[in-house]
Order: C-alpha cells, then structure tokens, then sequence
C-alpha cells in the first residue's frame, strides 16, 4: 500500500489526481495511520479533497518548488498553524538580555556551504503537537557548533529546554536567545539521556538527574536584514532562524526551493539554516525543520536566498563558545553550612530559581524579590545587595 500511495503521491506532484478522491483519501488514511469516527472521517475528508485541488493546482504553475500530500493533508490551514506554528515568541526575551557583539569573520564564505553533508546535523526530529520549535531550534544551533568547534556530533536535550528553561513557555513558546543564554549556565544533556516527551504538547516537570555534556560561553545576533552577514555566519556552522511559516505552501511542501509570492515577515516558527547554494540558477537558504523526515526534502525546506523571504534574516542568532563540560572538581571537605537568612531577608517569590539566569545581570534588578537565591543573606553579601532597587518584574 505504501507503494501504491508514494505513486499516488508523485502524480499530484505533477498537478494530476491519482484515481478517485475516495480511493486516494483510503490510501492517505492507512499510509498515516488515520482513524475518525463517521461524522469526522466525512468533515476530514472534504478538507483533504480541498487541500488536493490546491496541491494539483499550485504544481500545476511550473514553479521552482512541488507540494504534496502529507500527515498534515486532513487539516485546513487554520488548523495546521494552530496546532504546529507560533511557538516562536519574541515577547519572551528576558529583559536585558545581551548578546555578543557581531564580528563579520575573517574568513570569506564560500559559494555554498551543507552542513548536512559535513556530518554536523543530526536527524531531524520531531517537535509533534507542541510549540517548542524554539528548543530544536536552539538545540540544532548547538549541536552544529559544537560539531564546527570539536568534530563532534552530539544528540543533545530539546526536552531539557522545555522542561526547565522557565524564562520561555514550554510548548506555549520561546526564544532561541533565551535557549542560549540557559545553556550557558544549565550544560545540555543528550537527547538520550533526557528523551523528548512533550510532543502531545503536555510540558512536563523539569528532572534534575541527566548529566550535562555541553555548555556555551554566550550568543550572538546576526545583523537584522543582512542576508551577507547571515551568508558568512552559516559558513562557520548552524544558525538559528525564525521564519513566517503559516501558510498553505509549507504545510503541503514536498521539494525544490520555495520562492512563491506573498510569504509575509509575521515571524513566528523558529528553524536552523544548516546551508545555502544554488540550484538551476536560483539561490537558496537549506533549512533544518522539525516535522519530522517525512515532511520535505526528508525534514528539510530549501527557501529563496537574498530577498529576505519570509523573513528569515530578521531574527538569526547562534552560539557562541560551545564545548564539552569540563570534569568537576574531586572530592573534598564537606562545605561549610550556608547562614540561616536572618528575619526579613528570603525570596519573597518560588520563582527566583528560575527567573534568575545570571546574578550578575539579573540580581540588581531582582534582589529584593530574589535575596536569598541572589546571595544577599550571606555574610559577605555582593555589592549589589546594598542598593534599593525596585523588581523589574512581576513574578
């Protein structure tokens, strides 16, 4: 049957209809593992002949790039971005978060670049019913980095970031800076080691028991709009990017490079530039998503390069100093008990642990909210716990 459906599946690439709707829809439904009740299996299958006409229809053009029939086929495009778009979330970034300075490299880029190819991306994986791209996003930037900087690939913890990371919102979204500036002080375990498990979109409780492998000294945003500078950034390994993906072609999208009229720059799906070429004359950005290999060219989108499309170099940043964690110190004395705070001087919130990501930035603006957890109850308190300021936040 899988045969039949991938047969099926090349004829609508080529704007024609493979048998019946009926028949093609049966097919669909046993290849994906669909089951509905009557009155569904009817509402399902008017929205997947509407979204088959659209497909025969739009390949029928003769443009750069064909759609096709996939898991997403039984939903409308309202559906599918309600369900699988908008957990890129710009509103989350933690208020004085700061990036390192952009420095174009000294290298020049080449004319084409597939990280992909060079061993450093994984496969792609699978973000399922929750709005955590933000984390496979931040985890494909790592990882590649990683690999630029040590020849290793590593399969690190996208769950880790969903779970724990309480600056950005699980599967209700996030933001790729926030992800980095986490693992600067939280090392990323490995994909095994703490498994994916969000992709019902249920966030789970954090775990405190995986090991940390990798760590990063900081991040760096790319300059806004400047496709040369995002060009020499994916030269030297992933970056992360955020694209407007709520539209028809890239729910159905199967291959080629998509340069179709009216792709707006609402941006709210974060994916990975893991390359950039040129194919019959047309330039392209390679970008890694996280549907899964089934969708795309085997989980990978290839978008129009040097016209901004989609916005994707509105918003791009990656990783700065990726390593492997060092061993820990050895055994030694027990350490000396922490001072019992004083009256008056604890957290006056549960979420100091997680609000604060750095005490140097964090803890002038927090520190009478956050006393305890900001050290101001020790006996050598630092310098900031002596000003007066008022929290930023309400927590």
């Amino acid at each position: 049957m899988k045969s039949v459906f991938v047969f099926g599946t090349l004829l609508l690439a080529e704007g024609k209809i493979d048998g019946s709707y009926e028949e093609t829809w049966q097919q669909w439904k046993l290849h994906n593992n669909k089951q509905y009740n009557l009155a569904e299996d009817r509402q399902r299958f008017e929205i997947f002949v509407n979204n088959v006409e659209k497909i025969a229809a739009e390949n029928a053009k003769g443009m750069s790039h064909k759609l096709a029939l996939n898991k997403f086929s039984d939903l409308t495009t309202d559906e599918f971005g309600q369900m699988y778009i908008g957990g890129y979330v710009p509103s989350t970034r933690f208020p004085g978060l700061q990036s390192v300075p952009w420095e174009y490299p000294a290298t020049d880029a080449p004319d084409a670049i597939d990280w992909v190819s060079k061993g450093g991306v994984n496969a792609v994986k699978n973000q399922g019913q929750c709005g955590s791209c933000w984390a496979f996003s931040t985890v494909a930037a790592i990882e590649g980095q990683y690999f630029a900087a040590s020849n290793k690939l590593l399969s690190l913890s996208e769950e880790q970031l969903v779970q724990c990371d309480k600056v950005d919102n699980g599967c209700g979204g996030g933001l790729m800076d926030n992800g980095f500036k986490f693992v600067e002080d939280h090392a990323l375990c490995t994909e095994s080691d703490y498994p994916y498990t969000s992709g019902g979109g249920t966030r789970g409780t954090c775990q405190s028991k995986c090991t940390g492998q990798v760590i990063v000294k900081g991040f760096t945003d790319v300059p806004s709009k400047d496709e040369d500078a995002l060009k020499a950034a994916v030269a030297q390994g992933v970056v992360s990017v955020a694209i407007e993906a709520d539209k028809m072609v890239f729910q159905s999208y199967r291959s080629g490079v998509l340069d179709k009229d009216g792709c707006g720059v609402q941006l709210d799906h974060g994916v990975a530039a893991v390359g950039y070429g040129n194919d019959g004359g047309k330039d392209y950005w390679k970008v890694r998503n996280s549907w899964g290999a089934s969708w795309g060219e085997k989980g990978y989108i290839r978008m129009a390069r040097g016209k901004n499309y989609c916005g994707i170099a509105l918003s791009a940043s990656y990783p700065t100093g990726a390593s492997a964690v060092g061993p820990g110190p050895g055994p030694g004395p027990d350490p000396t008990p922490a001072p019992t705070p004083g009256p008056g001087c604890a957290d006056s919130s549960d979420k100091c642990a997680s609000l604060i990501i750095s005490k140097p930035i964090e803890c002038p603006i927090l520190q009478n909210l956050c006393k305890e957890t900001c050290g101001c109850c020790d006996d050598s308190p630092p310098d900031y716990c002596t000003g007066s300021t008022s929290a930023a936040l309400v927590v």
